[in-house]
């Protein structure tokens, strides 16, 4: 039997689960339950960035300047492994992967020991990339994938980050905060004023001044604050009365409850994929 290479897994966090000066190895976050569940063969590492959203996380880089660190990260990482490597990423971590991967399918950027990845509420999830999401992600349409690496997409249906409908009121809200950063001001309304003057919106097609669209917006609106209820806590407090939201806590779940008629979270979903394509991967070229 032909002897099967250890897999190098770099695991890349989603906002807030990180920080600039990060420079752990073990896997922290979510993404801790797709590494631990892993058998002998696979060796986890964290890869470290700012994983800040402007002034919602520590740190108060914009989303983009924030995702643009760790692309840099994730590719010294990958140049300083040996044998395979696979690629996990949550929420913004997934954003991170999928400008390396774009990098590959463009050749920017060349490593023949990607194998495959792992993405867990892809911001710039693909419709039609998991069954039951009738939209995609948030965050528009991302880079290129190459067609040589597989890629998993682990999504909820009520998880907007993921699956926001395709006309939702919450993507204006991603593309005016994508450069959002009280630390870096000039360019957050410098960015902000290109996307106004252009019209550059997700939604620009969708959007009219008319009473046609007056009564779609109504819709909209409606359904924008569904998607908004399903990222918010189970729970909400304001004004000191606690207030149950049924709907909520859908981004976060994946490492919790069940994803599917399986029975399996989709983060033990997740591992159970990695652990086949690690069987079936080539060596790396």
């Amino acid at each position: 039997m032909d002897y099967m290479p250890d897999v190098t897994v770099f695991a890349v966090g989603g906002t807030g689960e990180s920080h600039t000066d990060d420079d752990r190895t073990h896997v922290s976050g979510l993404l801790c339950e797709v590494t631990d569940a892993l058998d002998g063969r696979f060796t986890s590492r964290w890869v470290g960035y700012p994983a800040s959203y402007g002034p919602v996380a520590a740190g108060g880089l914009s989303y983009r300047q924030s995702t643009e660190v760790g692309v840099r990260r994730l590719i010294e990482a990958i140049d300083g492994a040996a044998g395979l490597v696979m690629l996990i990423g949550y929420s913004q971590g997934c954003t991170v992967i999928r400008e390396v991967l774009g990098k590959i399918a463009t050749g920017e950027f060349r490593s023949g020991n990607v194998s495959a990845a792992g993405m867990i509420s892809d911001p710039e999830q693909p419709a039609g990339a998991v069954l039951g999401c009738c939209g995609r992600g948030v965050a528009g349409e991302g880079a290129p994938l190459p067609g040589s690496i597989p890629v998993l997409w682990i999504a909820h249906p009520s998880d907007m980050i993921c699956n926001a409908s395709d006309d939702s009121y919450v993507r204006d809200i991603a593309d005016l905060t994508r450069w959002m950063s009280f630390r870096m001001h000039r360019v957050w309304r410098a960015r902000t004023w290109e996307l106004l003057r252009h019209n550059s919106f997700q939604n620009a097609e969708k959007t009219r001044i008319t009473p046609k669209q007056w009564r779609t917006d109504l819709q909209r609106l409606r359904i924008a604050t569904i998607e908004i209820l399903g990222y918010l806590p189970p729970r909400l407090t304001w004004h000191g009365v606690n207030i149950a939201n049924s709907r909520g806590g859908r981004h976060v779940a994946y490492a919790s409850e069940p994803l599917d008629a399986s029975g399996l979270t989709g983060c033990q979903i997740l591992a159970q994929w990695l652990q086949v394509r690690a069987t079936f991967a080539p060596a790396p070229a």
